[in-house]
C-alpha cells in the first residue's frame, strides 16, 4: 500500500472539524472532486450529522456532540475491486481493536457493524471509486455512538453507547477518540495486512457476532436457525442452514436480533 507514515499529528493537520454537515462521506466526496489533491487519510468530523448513511441507504442516528460521526480518505496502490471487502474487515478490525484499548469486549457483526453484547455500537460506511479493476480512491465513513445515553424509542432496544457500556467512564473525549481509531485503522493499513487476504478473514471471523452459535435469521422472508462459520474473501456469510452449508450476500440473509 502506501508508504506514509501517518503520525498522530499528521492527522491533526489533516482533520478538518465541522460544526454541521448533512453527511461527511458525502461533503468529502465533494471536497475530493472540488480540491485536488488531497492528502491520503485527509479526515472530515462533524459535530453534527444530519443525514448520516448507513448500509441499505439506512439511517445514521445521532446526537449533536455527542457522538463520533467521521469520514477519511484513502488511496489503495494496485488494489483490486475484487478484493474490497479487505477494506471492510480493515477497517471493522481497527474499531474493534480501539473499543478494547477503551475497555469494551466488542465483536464484528457481519457486514460491518460493531455489537456489544446484542446491541449496536458503530457502524461503518466504505464508498470506492474504480479505476478499470482496481479501487483509485476509498471514502470511509464511521459512526460511533459515544457520550449519548438516551436514544430514540425505535431505537434504544438495540442501540448503545461508550458511556452506557462503561458506567464508571467520564465522559469520553470525541476528537481524541477519532485520533484513536485512524491510528488503528491506519496501522493496519500501513503494514500491508490489507493484502494479506488469509490472515484478515481469520482475524475477522475471530471477532464474529454468533459465530459458531445457532442463532435466528430471515432467509428469503422465512425465519431459519443457522450456525455462521464464518466469512470468505468475497464477503460472503457461510452459514448451516437446514443441514446444509449456504453463502449469502447481505442482501440475502438478515439477522433476527
Amino acid at each position: 500500500m502506501q508508504n506514509n507514515t501517518f503520525s498522530r499529528l499528521y492527522l491533526r493537520q489533516n482533520l478538518i472539524v465541522l460544526d454541521e454537515v448533512s453527511s461527511t462521506n458525502d461533503y468529502l466526496k465533494e471536497l475530493l472532486s472540488n480540491i485536488k489533491p488531497l492528502a491520503e487519510a485527509t479526515a472530515i468530523m462533524a459535530s453534527n450529522q444530519t443525514h448520516g448513511r448507513g448500509q441499505r441507504d439506512g439511517i445514521w442516528l445521532s446526537s449533536k456532540d455527542e457522538n463520533l460521526t467521521f469520514s477519511f480518505l484513502l488511496f489503495p496502490t494496485n488494489f483490486p475491486s475484487a478484493k474490497s471487502f479487505s477494506l471492510n474487515m480493515m477497517v471493522c478490525l481497527g474499531i474493534q481493536t480501539t473499543l478494547k484499548q477503551y475497555g469494551l469486549d466488542a465483536c464484528v457483526k457481519w457486514p460491518n457493524d460493531i455489537y456489544v453484547g446484542n446491541k449496536k455500537l458503530c457502524g461503518v460506511l466504505i464508498e470506492n471509486r474504480l479505476t478499470g479493476a482496481n479501487i483509485h480512491t476509498s471514502i470511509v465513513g464511521i459512526g460511533i455512538n459515544v457520550n449519548q445515553i438516551s436514544f430514540p424509542e425505535s431505537i434504544a432496544w438495540k442501540t448503545t453507547s461508550l458511556q452506557l457500556e462503561s458506567s464508571e467512564m467520564n465522559k469520553v473525549d470525541i476528537k481524541n477518540l477519532c485520533f484513536d481509531l485512524l491510528m488503528n485503522i491506519l496501522s493496519i493499513y500501513e503494514s500491508h495486512l490489507l493484502m494479506d487476504t488469509t490472515a484478515l478473514i481469520n482475524k475477522y471471523n475471530d471477532q464474529l457476532f454468533r459465530k459458531d452459535v445457532p442463532a435466528k435469521f430471515l432467509v428469503d422472508g422465512l425465519e431459519k436457525v443457522g450456525i455462521i462459520q464464518g466469512v470468505d474473501e468475497q464477503g460472503l456469510l457461510h452459514v448451516i442452514v437446514d443441514d446444509q452449508l449456504c453463502k449469502y450476500d447481505s442482501k440475502e440473509i438478515a439477522f433476527i436480533i
